[in-house]
């Protein structure tokens, strides 16, 4: 009896053993996944606080731009009527430029003239389509030249109907009560904006 007694004791202690380490060896494994899940935890808690941090900076400063343009938009304004009347009593014969809108010319046989705005960022395209009637008894070569001037009135660009680069008169004709629009692109000087436009019409 004693003999089997000690078997079956030395056959049950090691796996005893076994069990306690595959516990201790469970034990370990879980404080260590844990103690990463804290670093990792702790890691985006502090990338969130940064970012929140430097969100309300960037909310801060953008309130604060907002303010300094609420304060300085009438002066802004101001100056901009200024310079368009001072612009108008010096260029009397200027006309505004708006876009998208049909501009009464009434010129000879130039009746009136749209122009449009293209493009985004830098990159922008300005067109015109110019309409004429012709209301004389005979057919005529139409000569126009469109003039284009920035907000204090310097030319930045200018297009011809009628010749071509070279002042050359071309084959267009406007016959007897025709009606016919032109449409073109604005060639302006680099980073110009043209605000004004003149047009001058060739008498048939």
């Amino acid at each position: 009896m004693n003999t089997v007694q000690r078997n079956t004791v030395g056959t049950e202690r090691p796996s005893s053993l076994r069990r306690v380490k595959s516990r201790r060896k469970t034990v370990l494994g879980l404080w260590v996944a844990l103690f990463a899940e804290s670093l990792l935890l702790m890691f985006f808690a502090i990338k969130l606080s940064m970012a929140l941090r430097e969100v309300n900076t960037l909310t801060v400063i953008e309130h604060k731009q907002a303010r300094q343009l609420a304060e300085i938009e009438p002066e802004i304004n101001k100056m901009r009527h200024e310079i368009a009347n001072l612009t108008a009593s010096r260029l009397p014969y200027l006309k505004k430029l708006d876009y998208d809108a049909v501009i009464p010319i009434d010129q000879e046989y130039v009746k009136n003239i749209v122009f449009t705005l293209s493009g985004r960022g830098a990159q922008k395209n300005y067109e015109y389509k110019l309409v004429m009637n012709n209301q004389e008894l005979i057919a005529i070569h139409p000569t126009v030249k469109i003039l284009f001037f920035d907000r204090v009135g310097i030319q930045v660009g200018i297009s011809q109907i009628g010749v071509d680069k070279q002042g050359v008169p071309t084959l267009d004709v406007l016959e007897r009560g025709e009606i016919k629009s032109y449409s073109s692109n604005i060639d302006l000087a680099d980073d110009a904006k043209p605000e004004y436009f003149l047009v001058q019409v060739k008498k048939p």
